[in-house]
């Protein structure tokens, strides 16, 4: 565990790029194969806006880097932060612990946020608006939810304590997985 550690701590901007493209391409021909809805448009023509807000997302997170790099690394130069302060637990439980609270703030309350607060929902608005949703809708993001959602990750790592590897392995599997639930894919029921 410590090795899947250490390669996040450290993972090449490559290897991000291959999740983000190999994931979309993965579901985008997943969908053509196990349709759970048969759409009748133009896969490549509705793809390119969200495509352009998947770009906008990057963008602003690549340029916000130095933060969430920054603050990880003072939480784990001052053992600051939940995970951090508990009792010394298994390596498993240390990761498991990091995911799943990064989630709780990064993913799920920033989500939850913007659906209850009036002026975040017209924000997020855009993410909703995609009629056909696929796998390309997943990171179809007005870039002010792109820099909310930012914000409510820093958080999430100064107040749980996640050191940068356990922050880079949550931002790969998040990725992945909502690339999944986006996509357009009949899963078997059993």
């Amino acid at each position: 565990l410590e090795a899947l550690i250490n390669y996040f701590e450290t993972i090449p901007t490559l290897h991000r790029s291959l999740l983000l493209v190999g994931g979309i391409t993965f579901f985008w021909l997943l969908e053509g194969m196990l349709p759970l809805f048969n759409f009748k448009y133009n896969k490549w023509k509705h793809a390119v806006p969200n495509l352009f807000f998947t770009l906008t997302t990057i963008i602003i997170n690549f340029a916000l880097a130095f933060l969430l790099l920054g603050t990880a690394d003072w939480v784990t130069a001052n053992n600051f932060g939940i995970i951090n302060w508990l009792p010394e637990m298994p390596m498993w439980l240390y990761i498991v612990l990091g995911v799943l609270l990064l989630d709780f703030i990064g993913a799920y309350l920033a989500h939850f946020t913007e659906h209850k607060v009036g002026v975040l929902w017209m924000v997020h608005l855009v993410h909703h608006s995609d009629h056909e949703v696929d796998t390309t809708s997943a990171n179809r993001h007005h870039p002010l939810e792109s820099v909310i959602r930012f914000v409510f990750t820093l958080v999430g790592v100064f107040i749980i304590g996640a050191p940068i590897g356990i922050v880079m392995l949550y931002q790969s599997m998040s990725l992945v997985f909502t690339q999944f639930t986006h996509a357009n894919i009949k899963i078997p029921k059993q």
